[in-house]
This record gives structure tokens, sequence and C-alpha cells, in this order.
């Protein structure tokens, strides 16, 4: 596995976690969630630009995301 796939799956878990923690969900399911409403292809297919900026505002974009595909937090 190359250096960059590794670092997209660092990458996604630790949003996932803090999606997590950010709305008291466990990993599993915040992941779930995540994962339902496309939101863990968003962080792979624009890792190159999301990995660069703040991410508390990843996961609130993260969220806005799942909610505009239906996703209801």
């Amino acid at each position: 596995m190359s250096e960059i796939d590794l670092n997209k799956i660092s990458f996604v878990a630790m949003i996932v976690a803090l999606f997590a923690k950010r709305h008291r969900y466990s990993e599993p399911v915040a992941y779930q969630y995540i994962s339902k409403y496309g939101g863990d292809k968003l962080l792979v297919d624009h890792y190159g630009y999301l990995h660069t900026q703040d991410f508390d505002q990843v996961v609130k974009d993260l969220g806005d995301y799942c909610r505009r595909q239906g996703g209801r937090l």
C-alpha cells in the first residue's frame, strides 16, 4: 500500500473519531452514518484539499454534506 493511501486511511479515521465525539456517537456508528450518506467517499476523493484544512471545520462541513444527502443528526 502506498504512503498516500495510508495517509488517507489515517485522515478518514481521525475525522470519523472527531465526528463521533462531536455528535456523541460511537466511532462505528459514526462511520456507518458517514458512509451511508457518501461522506467517506467525499473525504477520500477530496483528501488533497481537506487534509490541509482545520479538522473542526472538516467535521462541520462533513455533517452539512451528510444532511444535504438526506442524513439527520
